[in-house]
């Protein structure tokens, strides 16, 4: 979990820090959470790709890294997985993800909205 939009109270980023850990350990997938000030004149979908191939997310062999990218100034996020994620995890239910957290988002309520979107994922990828 990374926040550095900085649009988290301490509290909320520890607790999505710590949601994201006991995913990881009971299904061995990594999802990361990270908030940006900005996407600098790149595309969302550039910069997820980008970022993910760069902190190799997921295990290298399984490819089964879940990247949830948050550029609240630019009112844009993204999910994006790894090739290994893609069964699990198709675009239409990333989507899905996203459509939960829009709400809150507009509420400027992102802790809640994370969490939304964290929970959608982990129940979609094997963690009820």
């Amino acid at each position: 979990m990374t926040d550095a939009a900085s649009i988290l109270a301490e509290e909320e980023e520890v607790r999505l820090s710590e949601r994201l850990a006991r995913y990881e350990a009971r299904t061995r997938h990594q999802m990361v959470l990270v908030t940006v000030g900005d996407l600098k004149g790149a595309s969302i979908d550039d910069f997820a790709t980008c970022l993910g191939n760069r902190w190799q997310i997921g295990r290298k062999d399984r490819d089964d890294g879940i990247l949830i990218l948050m550029a609240p100034k630019e009112r844009r996020i993204r999910v994006a997985t790894g090739y290994g994620m893609e069964k699990l995890l198709p675009d239409e239910k990333a989507k899905a993800a996203i459509d939960l957290m829009t709400p809150f988002f507009k509420n400027d309520d992102y802790g809640d909205g994370l969490s939304a979107g964290v929970e959608a994922i982990a129940a979609q990828t094997g963690d009820r």
